[in-house]
Order: C-alpha cells, then structure tokens, then sequence
C-alpha cells in the first residue's frame, strides 16, 4: 500500500481546490486520497474540557458527505482545538505520504495564499505540503517546474519533482536563477537587491551551467528535462514561469529540524503569489515522495 494523501477541507468555504489537487496527485501516484475536516471545539466557561456544538457538527457533516459522494474520496471530521495540530497528528498517525492545503478566500481565484491556518501547518509538517490555487480544478499535469540549486535539499526537490514528472508524463522545467549579484541560489534566496555595482562574474555563470549538466545526466532515463538558467531574483523567475506551468516544486530553508517543511525566501514567496499549485518538500527527506507511489504504477513505470 502507498502513503495517503491527505486533502484539508474547509466546509465553510467549500473551496474544493485541495481535493481537487489531491485527486491530481492521486492520479499519477496511485495513492489513496482522504478529504479531512478539523471541527475546532471551543472552551465554555466554567468547564474544563472542549465540547462540539451540535449544529455546527451536523453541518459539517452534510458537507463532508457530499464532498464523499460527488467526488468518490474518504472523508474524515476531527475535532481539535488547532486544526494545524490536527492534521500533522494524523499525517503522523497514518505516515502520510502528502498534506494538500487550500488558499486562503482572501486571495484572488487562480492564486495561492496561503492563511493562517496553512502557513502554521507548513512550519514543521511531517511530510510534503502542496498548496492549491483558490478555485483549482483537477487536470492533467503536463509541464513541472523545479527550482534548483547545488545543494542536498535542491537535489531532493529536483529528484522528486523528477519523479513527479516521469510518473505523469510532464516535461520538466530545472530553473537555476542566479541572482544579479553572482550568487546561486534558486531554491532559499532571499528577496534582497543585490549591491549597487555589483558584476555577474563569468565563472560563477559556467559553474551553475556545470550543476545543471550534472543534475540533468543524474536523472534516470524516460524524462524530458529542459534546463534552464536565469539572471534574476530566484523568486521573481519562479513566480513568472508559475503562469505556463502545471506544478511547481521547490525544497524547504536549509536549516531548522531534518525531515520537516520550513519556508525560506523563495518557497514563503511561492506560497503567497504562485499562479499554479506549489508543493514544497521537508528538508533532508532523500526520498520525499517514493511513499505515495502505489507498487502498481511503480512496476508500471519500469
């Protein structure tokens, strides 16, 4: 059996966009898709534990039962006081292989914003978070984009995001940026201007060309990878090339606890003004989506 996926729906808003975008991966994966619900229970004065309005729980589970007839997914309803605590307790519980999220409704359709709720449950998640668009509607991934820098973590994002690729047929977007400055830094630079003055050294531009070649000749054979390298702010090339692609992948800061998803610069941007879904990858995971392929469309592959 794979790794789930599990899909955090909202039945206030119900924006469908992150089943929607697990059902996506689900479709080149394999693996099981479970829509989850977290009903926040509150403290009554003069009581010490949290208690449901009935209502309000009904309603819910109105909702979750038309999301599990129309769209074909398990439902679940938990009742936490943090919906975030919630949902890394379960991904731990069931070694979840993925956690989709929803934007926020403040944001515009087609954008991810990333709430409150989502950006509490990327700090620290026990596995790979793909944030969806406000209104995104399941298709077919064709072309993915990967931010690339020679370092363990962009390694793990290209190879992952590889993987992603070959299992769904896409074309592969490697994107190197390197900032005006000289500096390489296409996964965790920050939003910064390079210093008045400042010259792109021609070697620093043929040593991002050799990591390139590298990282394209480690590839294993059956994907279509087209790299490419841009002299510019890291994030402000990913956040255009978001507009032509279907996914874009990108790793984690490269500090803070190993195996947990922590936004840098690039990634945080991402989060918040990506035109296209975003899935961002713990740090230090060599593997971080091999769980979700079901042994079925693994076999298939080979």
């Amino acid at each position: 059996m794979s790794a789930p996926i599990i899909a955090a729906y909202d039945p206030y808003t119900e924006d469908r966009a992150p089943v929607e975008l697990a059902l996506a991966a689900a479709q080149v994966t394999g693996a099981h898709v479970i829509a989850v619900a977290v009903y926040p229970w509150t403290l009554s004065e003069g009581w010490s534990d949290p208690y449901p309005e009935p209502d309000t729980e009904r309603r819910m589970e109105e909702a979750m039962q038309r999301i599990r007839e129309e769209l074909g997914v398990e439902t679940r309803v938990l009742k936490d006081l943090s919906v975030p605590f919630a949902l890394h307790t379960l991904a731990r519980e069931l070694e979840a292989g993925l956690i989709v999220v929803g934007s926020t409704d403040r944001g515009p359709a087609g954008r991810v914003l990333a709430g409150s709720t989502a950006q509490r449950l990327l700090h620290g998640a026990p596995c790979p978070v793909a944030l969806a668009p406000s209104g995104y509607l399941a298709t077919p991934l064709k072309t993915i984009a990967v931010g690339f820098v020679e370092s363990s973590e962009g390694r793990a994002a290209l190879r992952a995001a590889a993987l992603v690729a070959k299992l769904a047929g896409a074309q592969l977007r490697i994107v190197a940026a390197l900032h005006p400055s000289g500096g390489l830094d296409a996964a965790f630079a920050g939003p910064g201007k390079p210093e008045r003055g400042s010259q792109l050294q021609g070697h620093h531009r043929a040593d991002v060309d050799a990591a390139l070649q590298r990282a394209v000749e480690a590839l294993e054979p059956g994907v279509e990878a087209v790299p490419e390298l841009h002299v510019d702010n890291p994030a402000d090339v990913l956040l255009r090339i978001s507009h032509n692609v279907d996914l874009i992948v990108c790793g984690s800061r490269g500090y803070g606890p190993l195996r947990s998803v922590l936004l840098g610069g690039v990634s945080r941007r991402l989060v918040d003004e990506s035109s296209c879904p975003v899935l961002v990858l713990p740090r230090e995971a060599p593997q971080p989506l091999e769980d979700l392929v079901a042994p079925s469309v693994a076999a298939a592959q080979r």
